[in-house]
C-alpha cells in the first residue's frame, strides 16, 4: 500500500475556501469614491470575493491605503 501525501502546494481553488473577505460600509464607500458608481462597486466586491486569495490580500490592503489617505 502506498501512503498518499498531501502536496505542499496548494492550488488555488484549494486555497481560496480558506479565506473569506466581508466588506464594512465603510470599505463600500472607498470603493465607490474611487470607482464612481455603485453599481461598478458592488461588482468590484463580487470579484474580490472570488478572487484567489493572493489578490483579495492585495486588494484588503489597496482599500485600507487609500482609507488611510482620506
Amino acid at each position: 500500500m502506498r501512503e498518499q501525501r498531501r502536496p505542499e502546494i496548494l492550488p488555488p481553488h484549494e486555497r481560496r475556501a480558506w479565506m473569506q473577505i466581508t466588506f464594512e460600509e465603510k470599505d463600500r464607500e472607498i470603493l465607490k469614491a474611487v470607482l464612481g458608481d455603485e453599481d461598478t462597486a458592488t461588482a468590484a466586491e463580487e470579484i474580490i470575493q472570488t478572487a484567489p486569495p493572493e489578490i483579495q490580500i492585495l486588494a484588503v490592503q489597496l482599500i485600507n491605503l487609500i482609507g488611510e489617505g482620506k
